[in-house]
């Protein structure tokens, strides 16, 4: 009696060839091993240098302060202002996470102050300041 394409006269195949799995396989890990780290957050900025860095968790709020003083709200391109930052903070004060300022080091401390200053108004009161690690030999 014969069910579906089963049949026991014929020889079916009995081996997976697991090649061309473990080739593809690698290809989409060298992809993303490339692509990686092209995924840079924000703006860019010249961070200034310290010895104690933390590796940054992701799904957090970051706000970048570059040379100029303009204000960026995560990927955000378009440079916002002091109140315009408030109100795009007040959503995050209820899923209380933490906020990164990203400051250049080429920008005025004032305007990192006043930076804070908002964020704080909005709220959110875990600001930490994001610097990038002294390599070892320069320590």
């Amino acid at each position: 009696m014969e069910f579906g394409w089963f049949h026991d006269d014929e020889e079916g195949l009995t081996e997976i060839n697991i090649t061309p799995l473990v080739d593809v396989s690698l290809v989409l890990l060298i992809i993303f091993m490339i692509t990686a780290p092209m995924l840079v957050q924000g703006a860019s900025v010249d961070l200034p240098r310290t010895r104690a860095m933390n590796k940054l968790p992701s799904g957090n709020v970051f706000v970048t302060v570059d040379e100029n003083g303009d204000i960026y709200l995560n990927d955000i391109d378009t440079p916002l202002e002091l109140t315009d930052l408030e109100e795009r903070l007040i959503p995050f004060i209820e899923l209380g996470q933490s906020v990164y300022l990203r400051g250049d080091k080429a920008t005025n401390y004032g305007r990192i102050m006043e930076v804070m200053d908002a964020i704080t108004s909005a709220g959110l009161d875990n600001v930490n300041l994001v610097t990038t690690p002294v390599p070892l030999n320069q320590r």
